[in-house]
């Protein structure tokens, strides 16, 4: 029992330090680091950093791919003991193509953790498979698969689409938040808790009301009090559906049928927005990309 834990909190961990990394969180990246830390990186030429050229290569990635969203990722815990413990698992990097350069990466990534008093620090990193760079104005870039191509037209629409709406936590910040960013809205008694990809916010509000203000072709009720964003549907079947991030939102059974015809519905109209005209994306400006699914 103590190592099923000890597993899933250096999982989180590791999913925690990927976003932390991509998000350009450098302070947060060298807190996890220790000292005699080594990276085997995507590249070629990437082979067995020590820590210092570990964080002269990280600047350099940060500086040449900037506002990359983490989707679909999976981690297990391999390994767990002698204070030691092996996380392997893989995700999927996006970018705004607006930005210069399209990124776009399925990379596999494994972490040797030792434990620290605080939790955990990073031993070595190996990321396997070199990221995928096109140009700006490239509209199916050679390398890029088809899914990875539809993946990023629907982050650019994420960037180019300006819907928003506020969410005022109960501290009593209030928060500009982009739809897409926002993955599923929870119940909590009277209040709702907001998971976006990069943070959980709050609200004072009821799911009831606050989700008055999210647009319809977009969020729909999964069962009472879970409210999620069809651009986050990763899978579904029968008795729930699996959002970005590996979130799970079982079905009851009484509405199985009339949630999978909801998703197939909302999934229709974004796909065919985004596939409507899909030679406008060689102009390579923001109205050229238009809302797709998240692909199964």
């Amino acid at each position: 029992m103590e190592d099923l834990d000890k597993g899933r909190r250096a999982e989180g961990f590791v999913h925690e330090f990927v976003r932390r990394f991509w998000s350009g969180d450098e302070a947060a990246v060298m807190r996890c680091l220790e000292d005699d830390f080594t990276w085997i990186a995507a590249q070629d030429d990437q082979y067995l950093l020590d820590k210092q050229e570990s964080i002269l290569v990280y600047r350099q990635i940060m500086a040449t791919v900037p506002d990359v969203v983490i989707i679909d990722e999976d981690y297990a815990t391999i390994i767990c003991e002698d204070g030691l413990v092996v996380v392997a698992g893989s995700f999927y990097g996006i970018n705004n193509p607006e930005s210069g350069t399209a990124f776009s990466a399925r990379q596999r990534v494994t972490a040797v953790l030792r434990e620290r008093e605080e939790g955990f620090g990073i031993v070595h990193l190996h990321v396997s498979n070199p990221v995928t760079l096109s140009k700006k104005g490239e509209y199916f870039p050679s390398g890029f698969s088809r899914e990875a191509y539809r993946y990023v037209r629907m982050l650019a629409s994420h960037y180019s689409d300006r819907t928003s709406v506020e969410v005022r936590e109960i501290g009593g910040a209030t928060h500009v938040l982009r739809t897409f960013d926002v993955v599923y809205l929870e119940a909590d008694r009277q209040y709702t808790v907001v998971h976006c990809l990069n943070k959980t916010l709050r609200s004072r509000q009821g799911i009831g009301i606050l989700s008055q203000g999210f647009p319809k072709d977009r969020f729909f009720e999964v069962r009472r009090g879970s409210i999620v964003n069809i651009l986050h549907v990763v899978s579904w079947n029968a008795s729930e559906v699996t959002l970005t991030g590996g979130v799970r939102i079982p079905i009851p059974a009484r509405r199985s049928t009339e949630v999978r015809e909801k998703i197939e519905e909302l999934r229709g109209l974004v796909s065919d927005a985004a596939l409507a005209d899909p030679s406008a994306g060689e102009q390579g400006g923001p109205a050229s990309f238009s809302p797709c699914p998240v692909l199964r």
